[in-house]
């Protein structure tokens, strides 16, 4: 019984970086701060310093902002774990910022979160679909090959005005040969759309690949997740 109670009055924020996670926690009359690396054993530290804490981690609501760059792996891990990992979507997270009379950049804020989770109850994160997490990997693959034909590009003038002309036609053909790695990866990524059509819309093809978001997304374009 005292477990359950307190995983209904203990709550956590966590602010994600590439390094890096900032973890609060909210229990009973407390506020809590925790530093931890973004990695495996980052996770399992966070783990132990809430068993430390008398908190328990299964079922416990664990809020982040999952749109942010280095939430994915923290967010699986942690679902994991048997915790209740909260998704704090923009739009709610900023009606909350305004109604506690708070900045617009205090929505990163692991503190901040905490007591989001803790007013607000945000809808349980479920994971996607295993369609959904390839075509995120296919989007990443090209967008490899093309940063890499971009610095190839650069080069490109660079050598034909030194005079270095064997090297710009062997550049010329590595370019071609990019060019022709591109195409077969937006054909792989239309081809995979088809197959799983109304896949929500990745953040990878936010301003970027404008005609595989004519053809993939469908109507979930106009208003992504």
């Amino acid at each position: 019984m005292e477990q359950a109670i307190k995983r209904e009055t203990a709550f956590v924020g966590i602010e994600t970086s590439k390094l890096l996670l900032k973890a609060v926690l909210l229990s009973g009359n407390e506020v809590l701060c925790k530093v931890l690396e973004n990695d495996m054993a980052g996770y399992r530290w966070l783990r132990s310093w809430l068993q430390r804490n008398d908190v328990p981690v299964i079922g416990l609501r664990v809020c982040m902002r999952l749109d942010m760059p280095y939430s994915e792996a923290p967010t699986r891990m942690l679902a994991d774990m048997g915790m209740v990992v909260c998704d704090a979507q923009p739009a709610q997270l900023n009606d909350y910022l305004r109604g506690q009379g708070l900045p617009d950049d205090a929505a990163h804020s692991a503190v901040v979160l905490a007591n989001y989770c803790a007013h607000r109850r945000p809808a349980r994160w479920t994971p996607p679909s295993p369609a959904y997490v390839e075509l995120r990997l296919w989007l990443r693959r090209l967008h490899a090959i093309e940063g890499v034909r971009q610095q190839e590009s650069a080069r490109l003038n660079v050598h034909l005005q030194a005079g270095q002309h064997a090297l710009h036609a062997l550049l010329r053909q590595q370019i071609a040969c990019l060019d022709a790695q591109i195409r077969q990866h937006e054909s792989a990524i239309l081809e995979h759309v088809k197959r799983h059509p109304g896949l929500p819309r990745p953040p990878e093809l936010a301003g970027n690949y404008q005609r595989i978001a004519r053809y993939s997304v469908g109507a979930s374009l106009a208003g992504g997740h």
